[in-house]
């Protein structure tokens, strides 16, 4: 009787809790190791355009797949080839973040972590599908600012005018160019050339390491939730001033974008970027804030990688992200790196 008691409240609370996901602004979904769809919310269909007609029990993620295929959401190019080459990713269950631009020209961000029993056998995967299109606008709005300002510069450069005034003119250029205004770090347009150099130096001396650390503000949707934009702009700032003050003149610190930061460390290998980390990370644990904000708290999750010989930036940035999300399934407030030979895995 007990037991019939419990499993009727269980049942009850999983009903309400289905419920209560119906009602999220966010996309979300779960597939089974089969790779068969067992739940998916409203939004999900919603984000991307799915019909009812689609979303019947028992649908497989493959069939959704082949739907987009067909409908040109993978751009030109065979539809039964992308849909194997997702597939068979889809089948690997590793942890992934990433923005994915529809035909529409809507923006998702869509974050995916494998689920696992008490044994950590992986049982199926959840996905979340945020739309981002306004934030994603921006950023391109910003960037293209930063384009034409670093191009306002280099015509500057070309005159060479030996004029002292315009000399500071030029520098004042530059820097509006390559610095974030509100953090005053640099860009992530100006990180992909100078990250590029630095790479292509190690690859000529592999004994000049590079370490590379990401990290972003534990909850900063809810500071700005709950405290407005400026106080997430002044988290940002500090954040910033931080960087400043505890990096070496050929250190790259990079807002990457949001609240999301990267610092890259020339001559410094994995154990002493993530000695580093923690600095960093402990700093921004002690932040304390005046007035209203007296009582916000902050925190980052951070990862931690050391640039491989023959690596890419990007597959450089895909395993400190990794190592990122990491830091947030442990419970976020936290460094986390993957030893370089595990880090070649993912």
């Amino acid at each position: 009787m007990v037991s019939e008691t419990r499993e009727r409240g269980m049942q009850v609370g999983l009903a309400d809790l289905l419920r209560a996901i119906q009602y999220l602004p966010v996309g979300m979904s779960i597939i089974d190791r089969d790779l068969q769809f067992r739940f998916w919310n409203d939004s999900f269909c919603q984000c991307l355009d799915f019909p009812d007609s689609l979303m019947q029990p028992g649908v497989l993620l493959e069939d959704l797949f082949r739907f987009n295929a067909l409908r040109g959401e993978f751009g030109p190019g065979d539809p039964e080839r992308q849909v194997r080459e997702r597939i068979d990713l889809a089948r690997q269950f590793v942890p992934h973040r990433f923005r994915r631009t529809r035909a529409d020209g809507t923006v998702l961000q869509v974050t995916g972590r494998p689920m696992s029993d008490e044994r950590g056998r992986v049982m199926g995967f959840v996905t979340i599908y945020e739309d981002v299109t306004t934030e994603a606008r921006q950023q391109q709005e910003l960037e293209q600012a930063h384009r034409k300002l670093l191009s306002a510069y280099q015509d500057l450069r070309r005159v060479q005018l030996d004029n002292s005034a315009l000399e500071k003119d030029r520098s004042k250029y530059y820097q509006l160019a390559v610095r974030d205004a509100v953090t005053g770090l640099y860009t992530r347009h100006y990180m992909e050339d100078a990250a590029a150099r630095l790479l292509q130096q190690h690859e000529r001396d592999p004994a000049e390491r590079v370490g590379l650390l990401v990290f972003d503000v534990d909850r900063f949707k809810q500071i700005n939730d709950n405290h407005g934009h400026l106080a997430g702009d002044l988290v940002l700032q500090r954040i910033g001033g931080l960087l400043n003050s505890h990096t070496r003149r050929i250190d790259i610190a990079v807002r990457h974008g949001g609240d999301e930061f990267a610092v890259f460390l020339p001559k410094l290998d994995l154990q002493h970027s993530l000695q580093f980390a923690e600095r960093v990370h402990s700093e921004v644990r002690s932040m304390r804030f005046e007035g209203a904000l007296s009582a916000m708290e902050i925190s980052i999750s951070a990862g931690v990688a050391e640039h491989q010989p023959g690596e890419t930036l990007g597959e450089l940035l895909q395993r400190a992200d990794a190592a990122l999300y990491a830091a947030k399934r442990a419970g976020r407030d936290r460094v986390c790196s993957f030893p370089a030979q595990a880090e070649k895995k993912l």
